[in-house]
């Protein structure tokens, strides 16, 4: 049975579903890259960093799951506590630099989900959405990956 982790937390963590189990060694870069800092205040050497904590979803029922299928378990409950929730799937694991799927958890978003890079975008987009800073639209694009998924 296909289970996600539900939060009431302020700020949850990033939250990864590994949906692609052919490469574990680019599933391991994938994971370093989320591991990396964000830099956020380039002015401040020391203090300008953030590294966000990543729940990651390695359940093998997952495998070959669309946004679709994702979203409809994470958003059953009244507690989904996500903005976004980004998917390791075939083609972001395939690259020769990790990418993830981003998908908005809010039924009224218009914007379809699409590719961002794992180095530091999900920081960005997870810090930026959980304080209403910026849309999950204003993202689409923002690393120079195409748009779309």
């Amino acid at each position: 049975m296909r289970v996600l982790p539900t939060t009431d937390e302020d700020s949850p963590p990033i939250l990864v579903v590994r949906t692609d189990y052919r490469d574990d060694a680019a599933w391991q870069r994938l994971k370093a890259d989320l591991d990396v800092p964000w830099v956020f205040d380039e002015r401040d050497e020391d203090n300008g960093r953030l590294k966000e904590d990543v729940l990651f979803v390695e359940d093998p029922s997952w495998t070959g799951a669309g946004p679709a299928e994702i979203l409809a378990v994470l958003t059953a409950s009244d507690e989904c506590g996500w903005e976004v929730v980004f998917v390791a799937d075939r083609a972001g694991l395939s690259g020769p630099r990790p990418t993830l799927l981003a998908v908005s958890t809010d039924p009224e978003e218009e914007t379809p989900p699409f590719r961002v890079a794992a180095l530091s975008t999900p920081h960005e987009m997870h810090c930026n959405l959980g304080i209403a800073n910026m849309d999950f639209s204003d993202f689409e694009g923002w690393d120079g990956l195409p748009e779309g998924g």
